[in-house]
């Protein structure tokens, strides 16, 4: 991403929840900043670098105002730099008409998932008891479990249900092997939005019965989207041009038990079946980029 660097020297000490207020950069405005992620604030006396969203927050309004989430006080008098990213690689754009700031190089990247096997409802856990205690009465014992770990053909959303009412956590990996763990709401059912690799564990608030675990028709994307739509170049079925499914972009927030996939998520119009081969293509500028920490 391209870097715009904006400072001010603190006139009062900044606490956990203060805020900090910077002028845009000269020829900038909110929208400069639109699919921006990754920012960062460097505090010079103190000789540390936070980043957003772990210790701080951004809004872009008629000025930049960041909310402080660090544990350790800002001195009044300290000179604080934010570093604002951009969408768009790092590097020189050729000048064209004077249009350089709006203009941002992208790169086009094809990610194909193949021919995405059927959703199982019951892929992880097959109908049985779960207990707040003691968890699944006979483990996770699904069609694609083993040794008690279920493991996903690609990266998808976990989708259960059960009787009585209870909120049901799950916890594995995502593509990376990185932990990953999510909550559904107060209920007797779950349609997750983050996307697993595998599942290690289910847990219940209250005991429950007759639970199912399964892989959903959500996949996961390798990279992080900022946009929905705008990330989102081509999608195609069998290597034809397919109708739009439903693209979710990655978590800008920190990531909790109930928010989204950090990378982004996409749905496509056609039924996963074992056949349909898969593929979308994204127009981002970091494919190292995996969003967010995941919340485990």
């Amino acid at each position: 991403m391209a870097v715009d660097i904006v400072s001010t020297v603190l006139s009062a000490a900044v606490a956990n929840g203060g805020t900090i207020t910077f002028s845009y950069p000269a020829g900038k405005d909110a929208g400069s900043y639109r699919g921006g992620y990754n920012h960062s604030l460097i505090a010079r006396g103190l000789q540390s670098r936070f980043t957003e969203p772990a210790n701080f927050t951004i809004a872009f309004g008629s000025s930049v105002v960041v909310t402080y989430n660090g544990s350790t006080t800002i001195p009044a008098g300290t000179h604080v730099s934010l570093e604002l990213n951009t969408v768009g690689m790092s590097g020189v754009v050729e000048p064209i008409a004077n249009t350089t700031q709006r203009l941002s190089k992208m790169e086009l990247f094809h990610v194909d998932f193949g021919a995405v096997d059927t959703a199982d409802a019951d892929g992880v856990i097959a109908s049985q008891a779960i207990t707040s205690a003691s968890g699944p009465a006979t483990g996770i014992n699904g069609a694609l479990a083993s040794g008690g770990v279920a493991t996903f053909d690609v990266p998808r959303n976990v989708v259960a249900a059960w009787t009585n009412t209870a909120v049901m956590t799950v916890t594995g990996t995502d593509e990376y092997g990185v932990t990953v763990k999510e909550s559904s709401a107060s209920g007797t059912s779950f349609t997750g939005k983050k996307a697993f690799k595998t599942v290690t564990a289910v847990s219940v608030s209250a005991d429950v019965t007759g639970a199912t675990v399964g892989s959903g028709v959500v996949l996961g994307l390798p990279v992080y989207i900022p946009y929905a739509a705008g990330s989102v170049v081509k999608e195609v079925q069998d290597g034809a041009n397919a109708s739009a499914g439903t693209v979710v972009a990655g978590v800008r927030t920190a990531a909790t038990a109930t928010t989204g996939d950090v990378r982004g998520t996409w749905a496509p119009n056609g039924t996963p079946n074992g056949t349909i081969n898969f593929a979308i293509t994204l127009c981002i500028d970091n494919p190292n980029y995996r969003g967010v920490t995941q919340f485990s």
